[in-house]
């Protein structure tokens, strides 16, 4: 081990109300990206140290995390007020540097999580190069709402997460990092369900406004790079991108978002070095090997493509032990699947995705990959065409899906274009 390095555990809703899990989540989430972002500190991955937490020492967790210290505790949220107890704990021996209790109304509570992030860093003799703004009053509740809502990949979780993205910038206009996330919801609808100019038109408005709130904020440069590429200024993204992830180099999202911008402008051997990197930086991720195997059939390395491909149903199938109505970890792990010829069981998971979701157009995209893969030609076309008409409109990521090649010579693909607006 070198370095400054933690693991943020998750911190627990001791509320005893389930419908609170949301704001635990929020703030674990807040200070593991706060965290993340101070280039001199490794910080683990979220999931790998969450699967830990429940069944590991902490000495345990330490030494298979190769982290120094530990950071934890529990929220609770009663009446107008909200407790974050924290503890940060060496990991050599499990003693504590220190804990804090903090008691805040939801408009102090950044302010109080900034202090958290601060004694960390002075615990571990870090020095952050940028401080982020304090976000005011009255914007944290929907802020951290959103941000849970929009991390699930469904077109009503993204409508939600817009409409809770615009109380938090309501209550305070100058939240960086409400405007990313707001751009980054209408940029997931783009692509996948609703490929209309208004909301290409928000992404580009909303992430231009978070990068003049906060250039040194990378969430602010990612979810400009992300609205930049889909409108084609593929120069400007590629500038947006480089800045996010020298602003916070160890970030999955920045790593995972920037390998999915190469593989839709072609650039395959770009693509996979920065899937590669975002899965050792969340090695819990199924969609990351996933998307990485494609790039390796194009780019025609079976052998990496093989590994990838076992590697995405391995994480696919433990995601669907955990939760069984996760389409995408269906879709996903089915084209695996399809790919490593057990097409009886990649049947069975595209057929549970499309019972879940049988008009959603991002699995209905998905599961035509699947097909396609399987030899299902007309059925593939089906679902592509279906998709199409439901509002998925990334036809750049069309041009260079590999699991789309066996249907490119079919008569009806070349008939595929967006509907009229």
């Amino acid at each position: 081990m070198s370095g400054a390095s933690i693991a943020v555990q998750p911190l627990a809703n001791a509320s005893g109300d389930s419908e609170k899990d949301y704001l635990a989540d929020g703030i674990t989430e807040y200070l593991h990206g706060a965290l993340t972002g101070v280039a001199a500190l490794r910080v683990a991955s979220r999931g790998r140290a969450a699967a830990l937490y429940a069944h590991q020492s902490l000495a345990d967790q330490g030494r298979l995390l190769d982290v120094q210290a530990l950071l934890d505790g529990s929220v609770t949220a009663l009446g107008g007020q909200i407790r974050v107890q924290a503890r940060l704990v060496r990991a050599a021996d499990g003693s504590a540097h220190w804990t804090e209790l903090i008691d805040r109304k939801p408009e102090e509570l950044f302010q109080g999580l900034h202090g958290v992030v601060a004694r960390v860093l002075a615990a571990l003799q870090v020095a952050p190069t940028e401080r982020e703004r304090i976000a005011r009053a009255q914007a944290v509740d929907p802020y951290l709402r959103a941000r849970n809502l929009s991390g699930q990949i469904r077109r009503t979780n993204q409508e939600y997460a817009i409409e809770m993205y615009g109380d938090a910038i309501q209550a305070d206009p100058a939240f960086a990092l409400a405007h990313a996330g707001k751009a980054n919801a209408h940029s997931m609808l783009f692509a996948y369900w609703s490929s209309n100019d208004e909301n290409l038109a928000a992404a580009e408005r909303s992430s231009a406004r978070a990068v003049e709130l906060a250039p040194s904020l990378a969430e602010s440069q990612l979810a400009r790079g992300v609205a930049l590429s889909l409108n084609k200024r593929h120069d400007d993204a590629e500038a947006a991108f480089r800045l996010a992830l020298e602003l916070k180099p160890n970030d999955f999202d920045a790593h995972y978002q920037y390998a999915r911008h190469c593989r839709t402008v072609g650039r395959l051997v770009e693509a996979a070095r920065w899937f590669e990197s975002a899965t050792r930086l969340r090695p819990e991720d199924y969609a990351t090997p996933a998307l990485l195997s494609s790039v390796y059939v194009s780019l025609e390395q079976p052998d990496q493509a093989l590994q990838a491909q076992r590697r995405a149903v391995e994480l696919a199938d433990e995601r669907l032990k955990l939760v069984p109505d996760d389409e995408r970890a269906l879709y996903l792990g089915a084209s695996c699947l399809s790919s490593l010829g057990d097409s009886s069981r990649a049947r069975e998971w595209a057929k549970r995705a499309v019972a879940m979701e049988p008009d959603d157009s991002a699995v209905l995209y998905n599961v035509a990959c699947v097909y396609a893969l399987l030899g299902l030609h007309d059925s593939a076309i089906d679902c592509l065409e279906r998709a199409v008409q439901n509002g998925f409109g990334h036809w750049d990521w069309i041009a260079h899906d590999s699991d789309l090649d066996p249907l490119r010579a079919h008569p009806r693909f070349a008939t595929l274009h967006a509907p009229s607006k």
